[in-house]
């Protein structure tokens, strides 16, 4: 074999992020169970993904990371920099194995994002000795016992010990919020405030301590953005939270706003800390109190991270702007015809007005983007996922027309 089919075959066993091939999927090793029909597992079955990559050990890749590995994608446009900053790799992966890359439309890069979202291990593991200081000090002692020991008055809580998630943990703390408080009410017990360390903790806590219940591990859901926003609307969250976009005025914060930027734990604690409040709310408005299974969560979470609530922190257009320039796009890119003239006006594409929209054009002209940069003998810039939330944010704001004044 010659040097260049050994570097190349190099870069084939490098290509870590997404490579996806073309070709007909083979069998999984294992079942993905419960999400088998989660519109981002079909992206990644019917885009090929799972021949690189696995998803929880599911799927035959072996080349690329488990893409549930905690913070692997923490959202969509950290996805996004991490499939932009390993095109030249998967590109000479594809270019290997005579394939093409496949087009994602904007709704499909949003619905694996929030899937990639919802099966992850989430935020940073908590600490369990904190946990179990926590664990008495906000006296869930008294209710609650693990590991055959402990108060009876509540569940004893070994069933969590393997779930280590967020998602399934909210579901509880909501279904049983309202039992819980009275019973606390009823022994002098203060309603806890939780942060969402402290949850970390008590979940670290739980997972060193509780007994294993045997069986199969619990199921690891994965949301789908469809059924959460119909969720959201059909449990009456939307009377009171409509999200960023949607029509509808309600007494509650907004979800999706720069001002309303949250972690998965720290949703888990939101619902803990404000379960009261929204609970007499609801009776006021003669909303009944839905009750919400593992996979309802995990949907509706999945629907706000396509709104964005879950985003580390919002785009800033200014710099953006700057980066647009910095990086190098305007060698190919136009913004009001100034600009290079080889590639789209960035200020009239239809293909940069949403963040899904953007972060799949991204994907979508790489292998152009590629050949330009050859071309121009460059290479293409790394970007960061705050990068690309600024650009995208700039970008959104741009319309047709001449330059707008300064």
């Amino acid at each position: 074999m010659n040097e260049r089919g050994v570097r190349l075959r190099r870069q084939v066993a490098a290509a870590c992020v997404l490579v996806v091939l073309a070709a007909p999927v083979p069998a999984l090793a294992q079942s993905p169970g419960p999400w088998a029909t989660a519109p981002g597992w079909e992206v990644l079955t019917a885009k090929g993904c799972v021949q690189c990559h696995r998803v929880r050990g599911v799927g035959e890749g072996t080349r690329g990371p488990d893409l549930a590995r905690p913070q692997a994608a923490t959202d969509l446009f950290s996805l996004g920099a991490a499939m932009w900053n390993h095109l030249p790799q998967m590109a000479a992966a594809m270019r290997e194995v005579q394939v093409q890359r496949p087009q994602l439309r904007p709704v499909e890069m949003s619905n694996l994002a929030s899937f990639l979202f919802t099966v992850q291990h989430y935020d940073a593991p908590g600490d369990a000795g904190s946990g179990r200081r926590l664990f008495g000090a906000k006296r869930c002692a008294e209710c609650h016992g693990m590991g055959g020991t402990g108060a009876g008055a509540g569940p004893a809580l070994d069933r969590l010990s393997r779930s280590r998630s967020p998602v399934l943990l909210a579901a509880a703390m909501w279904n049983h919020g309202p039992a819980m408080a009275e019973a606390m009410a009823a022994r002098g017990i203060k309603h806890p405030a939780l942060r969402a360390a402290e949850l970390a903790d008590l979940m670290a806590y739980i997972a060193a301590t509780a007994r294993p219940q045997g069986g199969e591990e619990p199921p690891v859901f994965a949301g789908a953005p469809q059924r959460g926003e119909a969720l959201f609307a059909g449990k009456g969250c939307a009377a009171c939270h409509p999200a960023e976009g949607a029509q509808g005025r309600g007494p509650a914060p907004r979800l999706g706003t720069r001002a309303h930027h949250v972690s998965v734990t720290e949703f888990a604690t939101l619902l803990w800390n404000h379960g009261a409040g929204m609970w007499a709310a609801m009776k006021e408005r003669g909303i009944p109190l839905p009750a919400l299974t593992g996979q309802d969560m995990a949907d509706i979470t999945a629907y706000l991270h396509t709104v964005h609530y879950f985003d580390p922190s919002a785009g800033r257009a200014e710099r953006g702007r700057q980066l647009v320039r910095t990086k190098g796009c305007l060698g190919c890119h136009s913004v009001y015809r100034r600009g290079g003239a080889t590639a789209s006006d960035l200020a009239v594409s239809n293909v940069v007005s949403s963040p899904a929209g953007h972060v799949a054009a991204m994907w979508n002209h790489g292998r152009f983007m590629e050949t330009e940069a050859r071309r121009q003998l460059t290479t293409l810039p790394t970007l960061t996922g705050r990068d690309v939330a600024d650009m995208a944010s700039y970008l959104a704001g741009l319309g047709s027309g001449a330059p707008k004044p300064r």
